[in-house]
């Protein structure tokens, strides 16, 4: 279970362990239950190997250490990585217990030549012991120095769509603008996963049918060749909040597959 004293401090000591080949130390840095989304579709999760640590959701730092001890770092070793380098992140939403951190890594080789980097959204929560990574968010297939223009606006449409469709509280096209399975992150400890749109409807039908007025801003936080990550300040009716956003491209369609609020 995550237990520093900062987001920040989590957020090395993630890059730390791994780069000591730490299972249990690397499985210190998270909350839990923690899971990771990638944009790269599945049919694309082995063409690079290597090229996630992880995905899925894990219940307890039992099961992430588990998971790296039996995946290895070999996986990694055969690209020729010696350590990951992560970079500066920056705070994008933040309350009392939770955060939204952009952040990323470069791994490299022994000569210091770089393998391969990606841009990745954080969601660091606090909990009694303190903190940790709940949450990541990762862009995938992201290119230093690449303009993403057509990535970013087909994002910044997919969440206009969400919008468009939230504020009249038309539940059916709402329902139609995520991919599935839909990973939502509430609050500290809170790891949901929408499998269909009958689940969602189900869960968030009556909440997303009431036809409120909406206000909002967003921006890119990080985009690369199928995913994007946005941040989004909202008010719907009397409620205002802050949410991040992973938008993804699944043949052709740009929809959003996973979302984590700061209140």
């Amino acid at each position: 279970m995550g237990s520093h004293a900062t987001p920040t401090a989590a957020y090395w000591a993630f890059f730390d362990r791994f780069n000591a080949k730490d299972p249990n130390g690397w499985a210190g840095a998270m909350s839990y239950p923690h899971v990771r989304v990638s944009a790269a579709s599945p049919r694309a999760s082995g063409a690079q190997p290597g090229a996630r640590t992880a995905s899925g959701v894990y219940p307890s730092a039992a099961d992430y250490a588990a998971m790296a001890a039996d995946a290895g770092w070999q996986r990694f070793e055969v690209t020729g990585w010696v350590r990951t380098q992560g970079i500066t992140p920056r705070v994008v939403h933040s309350s009392t217990d939770k955060v939204h951190l952009a952040g990323g890594w470069t791994r490299h080789r022994a000569d210091d030549s770089e393998i391969v980097t990606n841009r990745v959204l954080y969601v660091m929560t606090r909990t009694d012991e303190g903190w940790g990574i709940q949450a990541r968010f990762g862009v995938d297939g992201f290119s230093k120095g690449a303009e993403r223009g057509a990535e970013s606006e087909a994002a910044l449409a997919a969440l206009a769509r969400l919008m468009q469709t939230l504020e009249p509280g038309d539940v059916d096209h709402w329902l139609t603008c995520f991919h599935y399975p839909l990973t939502l992150v509430g609050a500290p400890g809170e790891v949901n996963t929408m499998h269909d749109a009958d689940e969602m409807r189900a869960a968030y039908g009556d909440w997303a049918g009431q036809a409120l007025p909406i206000s909002y801003t967003a921006g890119v936080i990080a985009a690369g060749v199928s995913g994007v990550t946005l941040a989004q300040s909202i008010t719907r009716g009397d409620d205002s909040f802050r949410q991040a956003f992973l938008v993804a491209d699944r043949d052709g369609e740009w929809k959003i597959l996973a979302v984590s609020a700061v209140r």
